[in-house]
Formats: C-alpha cells, sequence, structure tokens
C-alpha cells in the first residue's frame, strides 16, 4: 500500500477527474469536482468544535510562518520528505488546538478531501476500547480503520488533538505506535497537538514512539499564558 498522496489544488483535481473520464469535458469535471468539495468542506467545519468555528491562521502570530512551511515539508511528495507529521505541544491553554483547527480550515478550504479524519484523543481511545473487544474495528469505516487506516481508504491527514500528558497505558502506546509506525513507513500526513512537553516526551510515550515522534516529525512548542483563563 504505497501511498502517493498529495495536496490538489482545484485544477489539478479537476484535470485527474478528466484523466480517469476521459468522456466527461473539462466543465463537467469542474461542476463535479466543485460539488464533492463543497459537501466535503461542510462535512468538515460541521465537525469543529463551536469555539474554533472562527479560528484563522491569521490568529496565529510569529507561529504563522513556521506551521505553513512544516505543513507544505510534511506534504511534499516521499522523494523528498521525511517529516511526515506536526506536533504542537504545549501547555493547557496555549492555543494549540485553536492553531490546529485554523490550519485544518485552511487546507480543507485548498482541498477538502487532504482531510482524513478528526478526532480528539479521548474521544477515539473510548470509542476504541468499545470497538476492539467487539471485532468491529475490522471493519471498514471503524474509528480503528480511520485512525490506521487499514482498508487504503484513510490516506490524507489524520488530526488527533489533545493526546494525553499523563503517562499512557500499554494499551494506549502500542495503538498509537501502531498509527505512527504505518503513517511514517507509508508516508500518511498526521497532525497531533498534546500537553506533553518535548523533554517529557520518552516518559510519557515510551522510548520507541518517542523516537519515531522526533524523528519524523515537525515538533512546534506554544508558549504563554492559558487563553482561556484570560477570556473569563
Amino acid at each position: 500500500m504505497a501511498s502517493k498522496y498529495k495536496l490538489e489544488t482545484r485544477d489539478e483535481r479537476i484535470e485527474r477527474m478528466h484523466r480517469d473520464n476521459q468522456n466527461r469535458s473539462l466543465e463537467l469535471c469542474a461542476i463535479a469536482v466543485d460539488r464533492i468539495w463543497e459537501k466535503r468542506r461542510d462535512l468538515i467545519v460541521s465537525r469543529v468544535p463551536e469555539r474554533f468555528k472562527d479560528a484563522s491562521m491569521a490568529d496565529l502570530g510569529y507561529l504563522t510562518d513556521r506551521i505553513i512551511n512544516a505543513t507544505e515539508e510534511m506534504l511534499k511528495s516521499p522523494v523528498h520528505n521525511d517529516k511526515v507529521g506536526i506536533i504542537f505541544s504545549g501547555p493547557a491553554g496555549s492555543g494549540k488546538t485553536h492553531a490546529a483547527y485554523a490550519l485544518i480550515k485552511m487546507l480543507a478550504e485548498k482541498n477538502p478531501e487532504s482531510i482524513a479524519f478528526m478526532a480528539s484523543y479521548s474521544q477515539a481511545l473510548a470509542t476504541l476500547k468499545g470497538e476492539i473487544p467487539s471485532g468491529i474495528s475490522e471493519e471498514m469505516g471503524s474509528t480503528w480503520d480511520r485512525l490506521n487506516n487499514e482498508s487504503g481508504m484513510y490516506d490524507g491527514i489524520l488530526f488527533v488533538d489533545d493526546i494525553s500528558s499523563q503517562k499512557l497505558t500499554d494499551f494506549e502506546i502500542d495503538k498509537l505506535t501502531m498509527i505512527v509506525e504505518k503513517r511514517v513507513n507509508f508516508y500518511l500526513p498526521f497532525l497531533f497537538t498534546t500537553n506533553v512537553k518535548t523533554s517529557d516526551f520518552k516518559n510519557v510515550f515510551g522510548e520507541r514512539l518517542a523516537s519515531r515522534l522526533f524523528g519524523y516529525c515537525e515538533i512546534i512548542e506554544f508558549e504563554g499564558r492559558d487563553r482561556r483563563l484570560e477570556e473569563k
């Protein structure tokens, strides 16, 4: 399952549809792509929490250029890219999730098909604990399939928000390691946010997983006071 993931522009998507459907005109392909993308974009926006509906790259200040550069590096052809993922690390309320949703919205505007799956870590973990014993995790479209791309249908960007800052259980480390190794080995992009300091990665994630994160991710550290407290 060699990934050939590429963030396409609208014109590139139209041209690809036309190549795959020679009997369909470019005009009809354009109409089809716009309809598909509009529905997909609406779906992504509907899954953005209300608090972050207005999140914008313009809000990110001095981190904007670094985040954009890291994203461009992550989405380069595998021949030129070792940085498969991006991690936003920093204390609670420092703006990591706000920045992540601003980035997701920007990417969705360019190509909504680029976003494979979005989930909070706690929700995904709770769902997995129910899916795995029942065998649901082996089905196409399950949370595990969306996280680990078992079916090959979810090779866009995986966004997992707020990975626990507590020492992870063996179950959590096992599943996270499988997800990261799959995405690293097949050049499948991902975006994580976590309160874990980079100095604590080995203690929280274990040496093997921490090594993968340090080696194959651009880690962007957020600093500052808790914005949620400042809003009160």
